[in-house]
């Protein structure tokens, strides 16, 4: 047995050093924490006294230097939206089976070959690249349909996914609307974008808790509403498409937000006969 152990942060620089040591020395332990503090917890309990080695829980490093020589360049691709092995990686921490652990292993198992990533040829690459892209699925279906709302001035969103996509959709959302903080709440924590608008850091995550003592003045909360007044008055019912109207937004979506659930009562029922004219007098 290996004197030695491999503490990683649970991130892809994490992973890929820890995939180096462990191709340094393939008898040694490998340990996971997501931070020091979730280290030095793991440490106590196990009472080891072996020699550790720590590494991912420093400033970042050049990612696409280390995979580079540890797996080499791709030479074909499986699907044309395949990530690169950064992308890769990152999509199958965030499964909700993964084990960092097992996936540093399989790396270690590529033999320089990131074609091995995504080839599926062992049950390990099968598994793992089933994992990428359960993961690229659901973070595509949140942006597709989740339906924000505003709450105190937010943008907010609830995420219902087994997997751990709340920060990436978060990104996505505030870049989509960078005059709004948003937030998305996943669990207990609450993922905040734009947060310089609340006097929070620009990105930033607290307690789902604490999300109902912020606020932002900037917009109005009837923004909803005025969508429903909108999108009523422009339907055109000679023109209403059922079939279509519920491939686009499939009945499993609409559990995603309060106004999905709405919409998709519209595809289902119809809307009320409301035009314009109403509106003028």
């Amino acid at each position: 047995m290996s004197l030695r152990v491999i503490a990683f942060r649970d991130n892809v620089e994490g992973v890929l050093l820890a995939a180096y040591e462990l191709l340094q020395d393939p008898s040694a332990e490998l340990l996971f924490a997501k931070d020091m503090n979730e280290l030095r917890s793991k440490i106590a309990f196990s009472g080891t006294e072996r020699e550790l080695k720590a590494v991912g829980f420093r400033p970042p490093a050049d990612c696409t230097t280390l995979a580079h020589k540890l797996l080499g360049k791709r030479t074909g691709r499986l699907s044309p939206r395949d990530p690169d092995v950064e992308g890769y990686i990152s999509l199958v921490l965030r499964h909700s089976s993964c084990d960092p652990a097992s996936l540093v292993r399989f790396i270690c198992s590529c033999n320089g070959s990131a074609d091995m990533l995504y080839s599926g040829k062992t049950p390990a690459g099968k598994r793992y690249y089933t994992y990428m892209r359960d993961v690229s699925r659901s973070y595509h279906r949140l942006s597709m349909f989740a339906r924000p709302e505003l709450v105190n001035g937010i943008l907010s969103v609830k995420v219902d996914s087994p997997h751990r996509i709340g920060d990436m959709f978060c990104r996505w959302l505030a870049g989509k609307n960078p005059d709004l903080p948003v937030a998305v709440l996943e669990k207990e924590t609450a993922w905040i974008g734009n947060g310089r608008y609340l006097g929070l850091e620009n990105f930033t995550h607290i307690r789902s808790s604490f999300l109902g003592s912020l606020s932002f003045s900037g917009a109005p909360d009837d923004i909803d509403d005025l969508w429903d007044v909108y999108y009523d008055s422009q339907m055109i019912q000679g023109r209403r498409n059922k079939r279509h109207a519920k491939h686009l937004q499939p009945k499993a979506s609409s559990s995603i937000s309060e106004m999905s659930a709405r919409d998709r009562y519209k595809v289902e029922r119809g809307i009320s006969s409301c035009t314009l004219d109403n509106f003028t007098g």
